[in-house]
């Protein structure tokens, strides 16, 4: 089993796959005789098999979760998906039970799922405990934040799922094409970087190193500034946190960049950022939220494309932004 996967599985939903549990039980019998004073121990060991969970109705509580189940050729047996999943287009299109952090058990049960999946974002924890309850096996696939993470994910989507050798393939050719576009050439001098998460003026974090954003930017040649700032998760950051961090280049989300209203919404309702380097030459990049923050197969083009877009937008005099 891959190390990390936990498992919270509800027995009554669980149907007999090549996916098998399999637990060994070593009981050990002493036997004494009276004289001469004799000790005869005896182990025996009991191999039992258990079912693992059905994979015929999938629900991926995670968008980058559902992306590897439709790249591992599994995605006919997803039922439903949660908000995050945007890609590819035929998960995006699938009914909605909710969005991974704020999860209620009700429309999930509904759709009769046989596995869940998810990351340890997944919440609330009660409602996870009700999914249990419920008889649902749901299954918690470990998300590292690092160049490794993607390959890593994908092989423990693929045991769970019962095709590790189809998880194997692709989790190394993930990993090539991450380790490819990592020998790209350094940028010079590396741009700061400051990765933000908004919704409207008035909800705005910055990530931290416990985020892909972080590693990502970090391998295409700039600097995170969550690092000067000392945040290693996610915070808050304030007017003045943005003006001393002086950040080169601002990495959005293309649902957060909407929520201000594009690059001059964002300038115009956050005017501090306008008077940062990046907001004077107007250096905004933003990605599609389950591509930058997933990690999932596509990270590879997602790095090499930042490379590119951070090369371009450091060199040019800031009239060519991304719209």
């Amino acid at each position: 089993m891959v190390a990390g996967l936990v498992v919270l599985m509800g027995l009554a939903a669980c149907g007999t796959t090549d996916d098998a549990t399999t637990v060994t039980v070593a009981s050990t019998t002493t036997e004494s005789t009276a004289a001469p004073a004799t000790t005869t121990t005896t182990t025996t060991t009991t191999t039992t098999t258990l079912p693992g969970p059905s994979t015929e109705r999938i629900i991926p509580l995670d968008g980058d979760l559902a992306e590897i189940v439709f790249a591992l050729g599994l995605g006919d047996r997803v039922v439903a998906t949660d908000l995050s999943a945007t890609y590819p287009p035929e998960a995006d299109a699938l009914p909605q039970i909710g969005y991974q952090r704020s999860l209620n058990a009700e429309p999930i049960a509904a759709f009769e799922p046989t596995l869940l999946l998810a990351t340890d974002i997944a919440g609330p924890p009660e409602v996870l405990d009700d999914l249990e309850r419920l008889g649902i096996p749901l299954v918690i696939i470990p998300s590292d934040a690092s160049p490794t993470g993607a390959a890593e994910k994908i092989r423990a989507v693929a045991e769970v799922l019962g095709v590790p050798e189809e998880g194997e393939r692709l989790a190394a050719d993930v990993q090539s094409s991450i380790d490819a576009a990592a020998t790209a050439p350094g940028i010079d001098p590396a741009p700061k970087v400051a990765s933000l998460y908004l919704r409207g003026a008035q909800t705005r974090l910055v990530f931290g190193e416990e985020y892909n954003t972080h590693w990502l930017v970090e391998t295409a040649g700039g600097i995170d500034v969550a690092d000067e700032l000392g945040v290693t998760e996610s915070a808050e950051i304030s007017d003045e946190a943005i003006l001393a961090a002086e950040p080169d280049v601002l990495l959005l989300t293309t649902s957060g960049l909407d929520s201000v209203g594009g690059i001059d919404g964002l300038f115009e309702q956050i005017p501090a950022l306008a008077e940062t380097p990046a907001g004077r030459r107007r250096a905004v990049l933003a990605y599609d939220a389950q591509l930058l923050l997933g990690n999932g197969p596509r990270t590879g083009e997602l790095l090499r494309t930042l490379i590119d877009d951070l090369t371009d937008i450091t060199r040019n005099d800031g009239s060519d932004t991304q719209p």
